[in-house]
C-alpha cells in the first residue's frame, strides 16, 4: 500500500491500516475512518515529495541571518538579548559571529571605532568567503537572498551601528548609536557586490 497524506488532521499510515482500532473501510481510492479523517493515496515516495517541495514553482528564498539572532550566547555578556529570529518553515544560513571568534566570549563592550581596522576587516573577509561561495551558488540557482543584520551591532548592524568608546584606560565607556552599517556588514556587501550577487539586506526588527 502506498503512503498517504492526511487532510485537516494528521493520522499515521499505520493507524489507517489498523481497521480494528480505527474501524476503517476502503472506498474508491480512499480509506474512510469513523473520525471523519480521509487519507488520500499518495503515489510519490517521501523523497520525491521533499524534492517537489524544494523545486516548487513558488519563489525560493533563503535567509542569511546574523549569528546572535539564533544564538544569543555569543553576545557580549550583560547585553540585553534582542528578539530572536524564528527559523521555522524557512531556509536559513546562520553566519558566524566575527566578534566572538576574533575576541572570544570574555570580550568587553566594544564599538565600531575599535573594530574599524585592517586586521579585523581582513578577518571578516576570511570567515565570510566560504559563505559567499554558497550564497553565490544559491543565487545562480534562482534563490532569493535575504540578509538579516543585528541592529546597533558594531559588526552586524545594517542601518544602525554603535560608535564611540574612548581609547586607552578609562573609568567609563561611552558610546552612541548612529545611522550606518557595522564592519562585518560592510565586508559582506563588498564581497557579494564584487560577485554581482543580487540580495536584499536589512536589520532584523520585530
Amino acid at each position: 500500500m502506498s503512503k498517504r497524506e492526511v487532510s485537516d488532521n494528521y493520522i499515521s499510515q499505520s493507524s489507517c491500516n489498523n481497521k480494528e482500532s480505527m474501524s476503517c473501510k476502503e472506498g474508491e481510492g480512499n480509506i474512510i475512518c469513523k473520525e471523519n479523517i480521509t487519507c488520500k493515496e499518495n503515489k510519490k515516495s517521501s523523497a520525491d515529495s521533499e524534492n517537489s517541495f524544494i523545486q516548487s514553482d513558488s519563489p525560493k528564498e533563503v535567509f542569511v541571518v546574523g549569528h546572535c539572532l539564533l544564538n544569543p550566547l555569543s553576545k557580549v555578556k550583560g547585553v540585553k538579548t534582542a528578539p530572536l529570529f524564528d527559523p521555522k518553515g524557512r531556509f536559513v544560513i546562520q553566519l558566524p559571529c566575527p566578534e566572538a571568534m576574533y575576541l572570544g566570549l570574555q570580550r568587553r563592550e566594544i564599538t565600531k571605532a575599535q573594530l574599524d581596522n585592517t586586521p579585523y576587516r581582513r578577518f571578516c573577509r576570511k570567515v565570510f568567503k566560504p559563505f559567499a561561495d554558497l550564497i553565490e551558488e544559491l543565487a545562480n540557482e534562482g534563490v532569493k537572498i535575504k540578509i538579516l543584520g543585528v541592529p546597533k551591532s558594531p559588526s552586524c548592524g545594517v542601518k544602525i551601528t554603535s560608535v564611540g568608546g574612548e581609547p586607552g584606560k578609562v573609568k567609563e565607556f561611552h558610546h552612541r548609536h548612529v545611522k550606518g552599517p557595522g564592519v562585518f556588514t560592510e565586508e559582506i556587501r563588498k564581497e557579494l557586490e564584487s560577485r554581482k550577487v543580487k540580495f536584499e539586506i536589512k536589520d532584523f526588527l520585530q
